[in-house]
């Protein structure tokens, strides 16, 4: 029998499966499409028993013969009855009057919805309601009724098909008029695909005299509109992105058929999750939307869509879309082919004018193609080199063995880059960049290499004289700090085992040098030194220049001994004078030595080490040789363990500052006091300023905590005069580091004021290196500070490089006698004659003279006829933690109310 072209291929068990009720018990099975249309697919034959009409008949796709039989708004009206019971449950039922060439006959429908090829299809059962047999005398009269009604119904039925057929070749004919308009239509414009979809929505419109038209396409859960046109004010949009994600349903029916006919769709399953969002805001009631494929996949959607009264899709125009689909997909398709035509266009001069040489080789090693480049690098032509092997090519051998050795980088992976060296056709050499990469076919087999290399000879040479200039000394022709480390790192990667020494040289006060003779003195200097050190080496040790006036030296294959002796050597040779400019400058060193395998085992820790012991040699007083060891080690680790805690100290409060009386030796009675840093660590506990106060100064944290001091002090001075205690002077003690900050006496100045203290309370004792090395900067500074109403005092007099010359260029007001002269007293003549003597200087100069260090009854006997002012010492009190001061000082006599002068 006849049937949809979508069955003729199907046997009955396929399309309509698991029925298991015969025809036998007064049913009919049927399959047919879920539509307003009532397409049957396929029915049983016994219908013709029933209804006077063979299946064949009923079932076929033009014309909907089996909906003929109905009257027209019930078969709108149960198909949305169908759906309604559909969205509810699994299956449904309707009755619906079938109007037969034997009459009219009542049915009733039951069913169930699936999917198959991607068609929403209804199967089941029609079933015929018995109805009771009219009287003999009124049968002849119903049957002329029936016929009448029967002629009546198919007039009206050819009427509608003459019609609905009028209406078909009408839009038939507009169908093909657009196709043939789009097909001939040649896009101008650089977007043709927006051009299309302009097109194709405006013409759309009108054929289906729907309000609204649009093209978008999916980007991964996104719908991105190409073109939006809207009828009635005749013009295009461009809404924005659609997530669709959120309309999951919508994309299962857009993916699984080629259409979706929503006659309702608000209440379509298939399109309703849009109502909230986007039917209803647009007044949208019906929509006929059909997938853009490209390879089967779908890539976008034509969306036609009505506004106003029910809109039915009829199969044509369902069809029509589908069409006006794949000519937009036919759009995207020619304009990807354009662009990959252009692309490789594109790509086929890019290679042609590359400066870069290309080369394709096929698996065998046959040369295939070269560009110009390639010619112009190795001097052989296209012809020269096409289907030659590469190993028959001298300029080319080595890639030969590159690509087909078994131990190459090639070998094992689908890529290599890297240089190599080889020779043109007249033989001159030449470095290449070459980066070489396996060619797959779509079997996965390797067919081709294709290689691309830049001919990088200058580049190579300009790259070995810019290492020499990088790994050379310009002044003594040395290798410098960069080629001593790489080459001290090869020597390890090569050999773990054979001894070494690592011997680091410093030119002791260079600065002095610099600075009186001048820096091209200093220069010609190094290079004598540098020529000295050359020749006094063996031909197994390694010079290089490390910084201005340090040098290193790796003697390979010395032991510790050998070490040490060639050391000793080097320092002798150091000692000898140099004739430069005329002139013999005499010259000293320090040494610092450490030794592999006994002091290190890799580059780093025996570089480390060897400065340890360097650092050690300088800190010792210059001109030795230090050799490395583990206590070098530990102090440097110390050294950062105080750095390291030092910085949190401050802000932990964990600084202290103690307290030394001092007092009038005449009267005993109680003047002032020093303030004396201390550091009471939660851990290592009690740090003496020994210890640290150098590290401070070395990172500069003698800054912060200079200041801390002073306003520690300060307001201890004001917390003991509030106490009755008088006007005690505090001492305190600068370093030379913090004369670095150039607001040094504007924040004394602050801290004066802040804490209220009269600045003649305030004593700042200076060392005798600051005098000594003191810039304009510090003489200023000094001269601000005594302003201030401060008073100065010079620390440690005698220690140093003691000048009269320090009391006549600075405002000096005390001089302290270092506890070094004291402690001997009264047994050494030589400490009692320098201390009496710079009592009497100072008191001939007006200065105030402060002994420190007083420990015995004899040392303050002799101080007290000397006429010495102020002691201080342990023979008085040890230094005084802050928050016992005050009941330690009350068992002193003070004067109240002034300071003694």
């Amino acid at each position: 029998m006849k049937s949809h072209p979508d069955a003729a291929s199907r046997t009955v068990a396929e399309i309509v499966t698991q029925l298991p009720v015969p025809s036998r018990l007064g049913l009919l099975r049927f399959e047919r499409l879920n539509e307003a249309s009532w397409t049957m697919l396929f029915l049983d034959p016994s219908c013709e028993h029933r209804f006077g009409l063979p299946a064949s008949e009923l079932c076929a796709l033009l014309d909907a013969p089996y909906a003929s039989l109905m009257e027209p708004e019930s078969r709108y009206r149960l198909h949305d009855e169908v759906q309604r019971q559909l969205a509810e449950q699994k299956h449904y039922s309707i009755e619906y009057t079938l109007h037969t060439p034997r009459g009219a006959l009542r049915l009733m429908e039951m069913g169930e919805a699936f999917q198959q090829h991607g068609r929403h299809l209804l199967r089941g059962y029609l079933m015929a309601q018995g109805n009771a047999e009219a009287p003999p005398d009124r049968r002849k009269h119903q049957e002329l009724e029936a016929q009448n009604h029967q002629l009546r119904d198919s007039l009206e039925r050819y009427q509608r098909t003459q019609e609905d057929h009028l209406q078909h070749l009408i839009r038939s004919r507009a169908q093909q008029s657009l196709i043939v308009r789009l097909a001939r239509h040649r896009y101008s414009s650089s977007n043709p695909a927006e051009e299309a979809a302009q097109l194709i929505t405006r013409a759309a419109c009108e054929a289906y005299d729907v309000d609204r038209a649009g093209i978008w396409l999916l980007e991964g859960n996104e719908l991105a509109a190409v073109s939006l046109y809207r009828r009635d004010q005749a013009h295009h949009e461009y809404p924005r992105a659609i997530d669709m994600s959120l309309f999951p349903r919508y994309l299962e029916a857009l993916h699984s058929g080629r259409a979706i006919d929503a006659h309702d769709a608000r209440n379509d399953p298939r399109t309703s999750e849009l109502a909230s969002n986007y039917l209803k805001p647009e007044g949208i009631t019906a929509m006929l939307d059909a997938s853009i494929r490209i390879g089967g996949e779908v890539v976008g959607v034509l969306c036609l869509e009505h506004i106003g009264a029910p809109r039915v899709w009829h199969s044509d125009e369902i069809a029509f879309a589908g069409e006006l689909a794949d000519q937009f997909a036919q759009v995207l398709v020619n304009q990807q082919r354009r662009h990959a035509a252009s692309a490789l266009h594109l790509f086929q001069r890019a290679v042609e004018q590359s400066a870069s040489a290309f080369l394709l080789v096929d698996r065998d090693g046959l040369v295939e193609y070269v560009n110009p480049s390639f010619t112009a690098i190795t001097q052989y032509s296209a012809d020269e080199v096409h289907g030659r092997r590469l190993s028959d090519l001298p300029a080319l051998e080595n890639l030969s063995e590159l690509l087909f050795d078994t131990g190459s980088g090639l070998a094992a992976c689908n890529s290599w880059q890297g240089e190599f060296r080889s020779r043109r056709k007249n033989l001159e050499p030449y470095w290449g960049q070459l980066s070489i990469s396996k060619v797959f076919g779509e079997d996965g087999e390797l067919t081709h290499y294709i290689g691309i290399y830049e001919d990088v000879t200058q580049s190579k040479l300009a790259q070995q004289r810019i290492e020499k200039l990088a790994y050379t000394d310009n002044l003594t022709g040395l290798g410098n700090r960069p080629y001593f480390i790489r080459t001290l790192e090869e020597r390890f990667q090569h050999d773990h085992e054979t001894p070494l020494c690592l011997l680091l040289v410093d030119i002791d006060n260079f600065k002095r040098i610099n600075d009186s003779l001048g820096h091209q003195t200093g220069d010609k200097l190094l290079v004598s030194l540098a020529r000295r050190l050359r020749n006094s080496l063996a031909s197994n040790g390694v010079l290089a220049r490390f910084a201005s006036n340090e040098f290193a030296v790796l003697l390979d294959g010395a032991d510790l001994e050998s070490g040490q002796r060639i050391a000793a050597q080097v320092l002798q040779t150091l000692d000898k004078p140099l004739f430069v400019d005329n002139q013999l400058i005499s010259v000293t060193g320090s040494l610092g030595l450490a030794c592999a395998p006994q002091h290190g085992r890799d580059p780093q820790t025996l570089m480390k080490h060897a400065g340890l012991a360097l650092h050690k040699a300088k800190a010792n007083g210059k001109h030795q040789l230090q050799l490395f060891t583990e206590a070098l080690n530990a102090e440097a680790s110390y050294k950062l363990f105080v750095e390291n805690n030092l910085r949190r100290a401050l802000a932990q409060n964990e600084l202290e500052v103690f307290y030394q009386p001092k007092l009038c030796l005449r009267t005993g009675q109680l003047l002032g006091m020093e303030a004396l840093l201390r550091w009471n660590h939660p851990e290592k506990g009690m740090i003496s300023p020994e210890q640290f106060i150098s590290v401070a100064e070395e990172t500069g944290m003698i800054i912060p905590i200079g200041k801390w001091v002073i306003r520690e002090a300060c307001r201890m001075s004001r917390h003991l005069s509030s106490a009755g205690l008088g006007n005690l002077q505090v001492a305190i003690n600068l370093s030379p580091k913090q004369f670095s900050d150039p607001d040094l006496v504007g924040s004394i100045a602050a801290i004066l004021h802040e804490e209220q203290l009269p600045p003649a309370q305030l004593e700042l004792e200076l060392t005798e290196g600051l005098l000594l090395e003191a810039t304009e900067d510090t003489r200023h500074q000094l001269n601000r500070l005594k302003s201030l109403g401060l008073t100065l005092a010079m620390d440690d007099f005698g220690t140093g490089y003691s000048s009269l010359s320090y009391l006549k260029k600075f405002p000096i007001d005390v001089i302290k006698i270092d506890r070094s002269f004291i402690k001997d007293i009264p047994d050494s003549q030589d400490d009692k004659e320098i201390t009496s003597a710079v009592i009497a200087m100072a008191h001939k100069l007006k200065l105030k003279v402060v002994a420190e260090g007083i420990e015995t009854a004899a040392q303050l006997g002799f101080l007290r006829r000397q006429h010495c002012d102020v002691g201080q010492g342990y023979l008085f009190d040890k230094p005084i933690a802050g928050k016992h001061l005050l009941e330690n000082l009350g068992r002193y006599p003070s004067r109240k109310g002034a300071l003694a002068r």
